[in-house]
């Protein structure tokens, strides 16, 4: 009888119930209290979480149900669709999200160039914060008031960055500096950013069966330490101390001292420099100086890191190379090299064998490409070679350019199909993958960003082979087939030769010739390709009006007919635009 009288009560009594409402009000508190807590002590993190997670399940979704034979004509919908969720996290989310969709958009030679063209807007300034939030960071690391540490300290910031913005000011004896500040709420943050990020990451591998996680441990590493200011000052200094080593580079490039009393983990102090962008065209013809031989010090200085010291810049984007008329010469050039936080430490086994692939590469040493592969866990070492040129190459002639454009035009699922297929055998055994190149390719990506930007002034290539040989030594046993194995095995060339007769002596002096001429004769011919491509260019410019990159936008043409001809990849736009 009272079960029927219950069912009879009216909807509303029944829903509002004692218990209902207390569970109702229990739940409310909790939420309540979780988004303040997450709002003002968390720094957003549960929610930026959560939202990185929301949008991770709906991206994989969408892929694994869409990205099929019979929706093939939706398929470049559905990638816009995708970039467009990419992009609306990372803007929402800022901090360490804005330098991850940004390393996604350098990602165009193998992402579709919706990626490119929709995640090129996290290259814009990014936000920054209050001037009470940066006195009270200042006061929180210093322990003093900004008014005790410097004389004048501008408001406003000149530069803000995902994790960092900069403010010009003066310290008491009247010195001015570059404040570096970090926002509040990046470390608390960058841990659960993190943790997203490895999660995402392994949840794709398994939906996409494609080796991804092999380095997020390197690259969370390297993330973590870009946010620590005392770890970017130490790199600051590393830097300057190996380029002191070069005679030439010590006078072209200058980093700037750092002011250690002043600086913590979130707040670094260094020296007020003055300079225009090494991309600025304009700035700097109007200051006297040669571009040619501005963005010829760049490739030079980032070379050496990569092929001679082994510590190497992984930002080196226009914002960070700056030039200023030379203080002891003004008709010379000087760069300015900022921003510290992000080093790769390369080992010496890795730093000589990625030199002598480079010497192999122009050698046509296919022996030498093939084992050093072979020992990266490399299975497609023409693949390997084209990215690590940034341009077509056949290892069974020499450099060319012009590969042929009759190659047929697979549909939309297909082509992307063949990529997958090719990226899951270019690697054997990713466990064996230098995680060095992953920074090395960001940092050459950027660098030949720059001198296309220019009109490529320098070429390039020629340039970085020469330093790559600089890196092996200038010992021209070096040159021979037998000192390879020995590089490769690390057995020392010099306590072999001591045991060489003299026609074993004399065959090996010969082919050691031979060989540097042989690379000579190459590098000869990539001048000859780079001239003809430059003056092309600048007839182009000049009697039909056209705009033109030079030989980098070359490059990128007959590397995108390659990445077609011979996998299937059809890629539009500018290539590694970002």
């Amino acid at each position: 009888m009272s079960r029927a009288v219950a069912a009879k009560a009216p909807v509303l009594q029944r829903l509002f119930t004692y218990r209902s409402v207390r569970t109702a009000t229990v739940l409310t508190g909790t939420a309540t209290a979780l988004y303040l807590i997450d709002t003002h002590y968390n720094a957003q993190a549960f929610r930026r979480t959560a939202r990185t997670a929301w949008n991770g399940v709906l991206v994989g979704w969408d892929y694994k149900f869409n990205f099929t034979p019979g929706k093939a004509d939706q398929i470049n919908d559905l990638h816009q669709r995708v970039a467009n969720r990419i992009l609306h996290v990372c803007e929402t989310n800022g901090g360490l999200y804005i330098k991850l969709g940004q390393g996604i958009a350098t990602q165009s030679s193998v992402l579709p160039p919706c990626y490119l063209t929709t995640l090129r807007a996290l290259y814009d300034d990014a936000s920054s914060v209050d001037y009470q939030a940066v006195e009270k960071i200042i006061r929180k690391e210093l322990g003093k008031e900004v008014h005790e540490v410097f004389k004048t300290f501008s408001k406003i910031p000149v530069a803000a960055a995902s994790i960092a913005q900069v403010h010009k000011a003066t310290l008491l004896d009247g010195t001015v500096v570059a404040v570096k500040v970090q926002k509040p709420e990046i470390q608390v943050q960058i841990e659960w950013d993190l943790i997203a990020y490895r999660w995402l990451i392994k949840a794709y591998e398994y939906i996409f069966e494609l080796p991804m996680s092999f380095a997020v441990d390197y690259t969370t590493k390297h993330l973590r330490e870009e946010t620590d200011f005392l770890n970017e000052a130490r790199n600051s200094e590393l830097c300057n101390e190996f380029l002191q080593t070069d005679p030439k580079l010590r006078q072209e490039a200058y980093v700037p001292k750092i002011f250690h009393e002043y600086s913590t983990k979130q707040v670094m102090v260094a020296e007020w420099v003055d300079g225009v962008r090494a991309t600025d065209k304009a700035a700097i013809q109007e200051m006297g100086l040669n571009v040619t031989k501005v963005m010829t010090s760049v490739v030079d200085v980032f070379a050496h890191q990569i092929f001679v010291s082994g510590f190497v810049h992984c930002d080196p984007h226009p914002g960070n190379v700056l030039v200023r008329k030379h203080p002891n010469n003004p008709k010379k050039h000087q760069l300015l090299l900022l921003d510290h936080g992000l080093y790769m430490r390369e080992s010496d086994e890795f730093r000589k064998q990625y030199c002598l692939f480079w010497k192999s590469l122009f050698l046509l040493d296919q022996k030498s490409i093939q084992e050093i592969c072979h020992r990266w866990g490399i299975n497609d070492p023409q693949m390997f070679a084209n990215a690590t040129l940034l341009k077509p190459y056949n290892m069974n002639r020499s450099p060319s350019i012009t590969p042929t454009t009759n190659t047929s035009v697979l549909d939309a699922y297909e082509i992307q199909m063949k990529l997958k297929t090719s990226l899951k055998e270019f690697l054997i055994n990713s466990e064996l993958l230098p995680k060095e190149l992953i920074f090395i390719g960001r940092n050459m990506t950027i660098v030949r960003a720059n001198n296309k930007t220019l009109g490529s002034p320098v070429n390039r290539i020629n340039r970085m082979a020469r330093w790559a040989v600089v890196g092996l030594g200038h010992d021209m046993n070096l040159w021979t087939s037998r000192s390879t194995g020995d590089l490769l095995s690390g057995t020392s060339t010099i306590s072999r030769n001591t045991r060489l007769g003299f026609w074993k002596a004399l065959s090996s002096t010969l082919q050691a010739s031979f060989n540097y001429w042989m690379f000579e004769a190459a590098l000869a011919l990539m001048s000859i390709a780079y001239h003809v491509a430059q003056l092309r260019s600048y007839l182009e410019r000049t009697v039909l009006g056209k705009q033109s990159a030079g030989f980098e936008a070359v490059l990128d043409d007959a590397l995108k007919l390659k990445l077609e001809q011979e996998y299937g990849i059809k890629i539009e736009g500018d290539l590694f635009d970002a």
